[in-house]
């Protein structure tokens, strides 16, 4: 039974949850989730060996028919990026008239083969469900939340989160992008703005507007949603620093179905969205489940989807389940946020690795800075080239101040001083977080 400490409201996920296994809230526990999830795992397993020509040959010839268990379960072979952008009609299980809404995906940086996916009536209606739901952690009914995400096409992302938190009545105001700091904070001010969700880089960038506009826009503000992106500490702690209100972080993908997980008041890591998708850690190495407390990848399968049900699917994402309960009293299952990604290590040769993770939490400390761009060209010697937003501060002095923050981390500051690795700062008046694909660090010949 789900209990309420130092005041923190429990998560609005568990009702939904408890709502969606028709059981009392103070009935769920964790044995009924796991039997609820057993049994989806064995439908979803059915349909898509049944239905999907990708999956009768890649789970042919098992053991049994059925996991009989969730640790059977966990012996199916998993599914990789690769896999769907190979073969993609091989996934799907529905006549193509049955099909809504169809994403590309494009691999950021390369020139590869686009991944699609592809969404019934049925599978969007599960987005926004869980929109409606997941958004009672960030919202209450009244609010009025600019959506500073894509929402003018019919099934994006902006568009499925405005219909979702509708039905919570809050009251979604599309925006797109904030591109212009100064204008996202003037359609905020039109509107009466009380909440705003975005790309977290974006959301740096109007907690570091210092005008009258955005000292007004922010008294009103309560909440702050993250989403689309991983959450460096250091914007965390900017954000926190101008704003009284609460910071909110959102976990998801597109194969996800755009929704994953949502922290709470605690802010003591993601409660999953777990009927409508089962979680794993597995070793990045083997492939084998990892136990509670232990970094590793985060793989997720589709329960209740039609048209592309995806089986033991490799997000890249390197996270961990954290064991215990959360402060808030809820027994869902909690993922801590994720930090990095399995490919997302660039290496400096002899001196070590860096990530855009690691260059986060350096760069985004520097007050005048509200963007970045950086890439390696793996040349002799090696070039570290990074192209910084941060009108109105240009000079030498900045940059002088930007590598001092660069060489916060090892690697850096190794390959610098023995001259194994050149850093350029270039400025750009443009920003470089306005496409909406997850930032890395370039790899170029």
């Amino acid at each position: 039974m789900s209990t309420m400490t130092a005041a923190i409201a429990v998560t609005p996920m568990e009702s939904w949850i408890a709502q969606r296994l028709a059981v009392p809230e103070e009935s769920l526990t964790r044995a009924s989730i796991a039997q609820y999830q057993l049994t989806a795992l064995q439908q979803t397993v059915a349909f898509a060996r049944s239905h999907s020509s990708f999956y009768d040959h890649r789970l042919r010839g098992l053991a049994c028919d059925l996991p009989r268990s969730l640790d059977e379960f966990a012996s199916l072979p998993l599914t990789s990026p690769v896999d769907l952008t190979e073969h993609t009609p091989g996934f799907l299980c529905v006549p193509q008239d049955k099909v809504s809404r169809i994403v590309t995906l494009h691999s950021s940086g390369t020139g590869g083969a686009p991944k699609r996916v592809f969404f019934t009536a049925e599978d969007q209606e599960l987005a926004l469900d869980f929109f409606a739901h997941g958004v009672g952690a960030m919202a209450s009914r009244g609010d009025r939340m600019l959506i500073a995400l894509p929402g003018q096409r019919e099934g994006s992302v902006g568009y499925q989160l405005a219909m979702g938190i509708s039905r919570a009545g809050v009251v979604p105001i599309p925006h797109g992008f904030s591109i212009d700091a100064a204008q996202t904070l003037a359609h905020m001010e039109h509107e009466g703005a009380t909440c705003i969700i975005g790309l977290p880089v974006q959301m740096l960038a109007l907690a570091r507007r210092d005008s009258a506009l955005a000292a007004s826009v922010f008294r009103r503000l309560r909440s702050i949603v993250l989403c689309s992106d991983h959450v460096p500490d250091s914007i965390l702690k900017t954000l926190r620093q101008r704003f009284a209100g609460e910071v909110f972080q959102h976990y998801g993908s597109t194969e996800m179905g755009l929704g994953g997980g949502v922290d709470c008041e605690a802010h003591m890591g993601y409660h999953l969205r777990e009927t409508d998708l089962y979680f794993e850690i597995v070793s990045p190495e083997t492939g084998e489940p990892l136990p509670d407390g232990e970094l590793g990848e985060v793989v997720f399968t589709t329960l209740n989807r039609r048209a592309m049900p995806l089986i033991r699917y490799r997000t890249g994402d390197l996270a961990r389940f954290l064991p215990g309960p959360c402060a808030c009293g809820s027994i869902l299952r909690r993922l801590e946020k994720v930090r990095s990604r399995r490919d997302g290590l660039v290496s400096l040769g002899t001196f070590g690795s860096i990530s855009i993770s690691m260059l986060d939490e350096a760069l985004f400390d520097v007050p005048e800075l509200l963007d970045f761009k950086a890439t390696v060209f793996q040349g002799e010697p090696r070039r570290l080239e990074l192209a910084i937003h941060a009108p109105g501060a240009e000079g030498a002095h900045l940059d002088e101040i930007v590598l001092r923050a660069l060489h916060t981390i090892p690697a850096i500051r190794s390959a610098r001083e023995t001259g194994g690795v050149e850093v350029n700062v270039v400025h750009s008046p443009e920003t470089f977080s306005c496409t909406g694909a997850k930032r890395k660090v370039e790899v170029h010949a």
